[in-house]
């Protein structure tokens, strides 16, 4: 870890990568809206034959009066695909470092982030990374009694804007 920044991790072909970050504690983060994602079929088009894949449909419900948006893509995970993807939907908090809501601007890859041991590791956007998804379902990621690793974990979500309701 460098002062200042955050270590990252993503799975790439195979193999952990590691970036730096320039986002800000969580507690400096603050949260814009809820990004609710519908899994679809499985897609086995990523490079990673460990990660399991699902194309989603994502709606984007801002905090405030902010228009809703909706995102197609596919999100990849790790480790049980069960714990992951049987509830057939996945909810993550958006967070930024201030309130300030752009039309599209959740459009773009969002990548594993370091996280404490047992907690549910943050998705940094790859292009504005001060964009942050943190998962809200108590599952994902979370570590079993007596293991340190995680069970599961989401490790790539790419979403393209479909629709505004602006």
């Amino acid at each position: 870890m460098i002062a200042g920044g955050v270590a990252a991790i993503a799975i790439a072909g195979g193999a952990a990568l590691a970036r730096e970050t320039t986002i800000g504690p969580p507690a400096a983060m603050t949260a814009v809206g809820t990004l609710t994602c519908s899994l679809g079929a499985e897609n086995k088009s990523g490079e990673n034959p460990a990660a399991q894949g699902r194309d989603v449909i994502c709606q984007f419900l801002p905090d405030g009066n902010a228009s809703t948006e909706t995102y197609v893509g596919t999100v990849q995970g790790v480790g049980k695909a069960d714990a992951l993807f049987a509830g057939g939907a996945l909810l993550l908090s958006v967070r930024t470092p201030g309130t300030g809501i752009a039309p599209g601007m959740l459009q773009q890859s969002y990548s594993v982030e370091a996280a404490p041991k047992g907690a549910a590791p943050p998705l940094v956007g790859s292009r504005a990374t001060n964009i942050v998804l943190q998962p809200l379902k108590e599952e994902v990621g979370r570590v079993s009694r007596g293991d340190n690793k995680p069970e599961s974990m989401i490790v790539l979500i790419e979403l393209k804007l479909s629709a505004s309701s602006a």
